[in-house]
């Protein structure tokens, strides 16, 4: 890659992650302070809450990323659509939206005590930004071959790509269950 141009592959994935970082920042805008720390049950994530597991979920992504790209030589991905098999694509629908089954989230993933609504969502942002970097950096590594450790559950090494792909299906999915809560806010459902 001469022109500094990502592969098509990488392009769309870093579309993706974009995409996800604008339309968390837009979703956010859609709250009060007063909501976005507001539960909507005891058993569910606040707005803040839930921007502070995807911000700690991609950081923790981004450190097993470079753990693996640490670990193996530098190969140029092809510029077409990986083939990560039957059971990662599997994994991957469960993840994206619409929702059908629910997940507890592992410690790991788990939102700590937010400092502030800003701060939390400034973190989003960086977070997103350096899964964006590591995005760049992929260009010079084989997307199915080289593994990355979950950092949720070691027993899961999913390919680079498909790695990328999961924080990208995990953003859509938290940013649909936004969008219900910023629905339910508007139309006066909630408190």
């Amino acid at each position: 890659m001469t022109n500094g141009a990502l592969p098509l592959v990488l392009e769309d994935y870093r579309r993706q992650i974009e995409s996800i970082k604008a339309r968390g920042v837009a979703l956010a805008e859609r709250f009060t302070e007063a909501q976005m720390r507001e539960r909507p049950s005891a058993a569910e994530w606040s707005p803040v809450e839930i921007f502070d597991h995807m911000r700690v979920t991609v950081e923790q992504y981004v450190f097993a990323i470079d753990a693996a790209v640490a670990a193996v030589p530098k190969f140029a991905v092809a510029d077409h659509e990986p083939n990560y098999g039957w059971v990662w694509r599997l994994f991957l629908r469960t993840i994206e939206p619409p929702v059908k089954k629910r997940f507890r989230a592992p410690k790991v993933f788990a939102p700590g005590v937010q400092p502030g609504v800003a701060v939390t969502l400034k973190g989003f942002v960086a977070a997103h930004d350096a899964l964006i970097e590591r995005i760049h950096r992929a260009a010079e590594y084989d997307l199915e071959r080289v593994k990355v450790v979950s950092p949720g559950n070691s027993l899961l090494k999913p390919p680079l790509g498909c790695a990328i792909l999961t924080m990208a299906a995990h953003g859509r999915r938290h940013l649909a269950q936004l969008q219900q809560l910023a629905g339910a806010e508007l139309s006066g459902e909630r408190g």
